[in-house]
């Protein structure tokens, strides 16, 4: 089946065929799916191996469960990124366990208020994606896994805490100092590239 541009039936039938174990419809719907997984599990797992390994453990969860997907929104596609989204941020969150990564930090009830500074048009015209997602990788495992879920993920610290574990004051924690670690990077950053400007002018 051919589903390079797949309309809501092309990707119903192969949901379909998936449920029913054709390896076609497995491998077309891996193909398809793949770079989005690969983009989700990138942002919570620092090494390249690692990364694979959770793509591929995430796509083997999503055939052994496809039978239990339902359809939640208008369009087909987004209903099955938004099931398999959570299936491969699951699986990265067990990966990321197994290490014995502890997630707890000391337990805060108050979120402290700290921004991400904007980006102005002089020095650097915008933080690439490639760029932001280098830093998010900087953070520790702790830290950049809460910024993942809440910042980039849309979940919230009730919803962090019951996934990892832990406390919502130490969700609401790690953010602050995620956030806190982000906008010293960027500050740097921004830093770097207006000096690098200013060492050009003067050439």
């Amino acid at each position: 089946m051919d589903i390079t541009a797949p309309t809501d039936s092309l990707l119903k039938q192969l949901v379909e065929g998936c449920v029913s174990l054709k390896r076609q419809s497995q491998k077309s719907f891996y193909e398809h799916f793949y770079g989005y997984a690969y983009a989700v599990c990138n942002r919570y797992i620092s090494r390249e191996e690692e990364v694979l390994e959770v793509v591929n453990d995430g796509f083997v969860k999503i055939f052994r469960e496809m039978e239990r997907f339902q359809l939640r929104y208008d369009s087909y596609e987004a209903s099955l990124k938004a099931w398999i989204r959570r299936i491969f941020i699951n699986t990265a969150i067990d990966h990321l366990r197994k290490k014995q990564l502890s997630m707890v930090t000391l337990p805060t009830e108050t979120e402290e208020q700290i921004h991400l500074p904007a980006v102005e048009p002089t020095g650097l015209s915008a933080i690439a994606h490639k760029e932001l997602l280098a830093m998010i990788r900087k953070l520790s495992p702790a830290y950049g896994l809460v910024f993942n879920l809440y910042v980039i993920d849309g979940y919230t610290h009730e919803e962090i805490a019951a996934m990892l574990k832990i406390s919502v004051g130490s969700s609401k924690s790690n953010l602050s100092k995620a956030r806190a670690n982000l906008q010293k990077m960027l500050a740097e950053e921004l830093n770097r590239n207006q000096k690098n400007e200013g060492e050009r002018i003067r050439l």
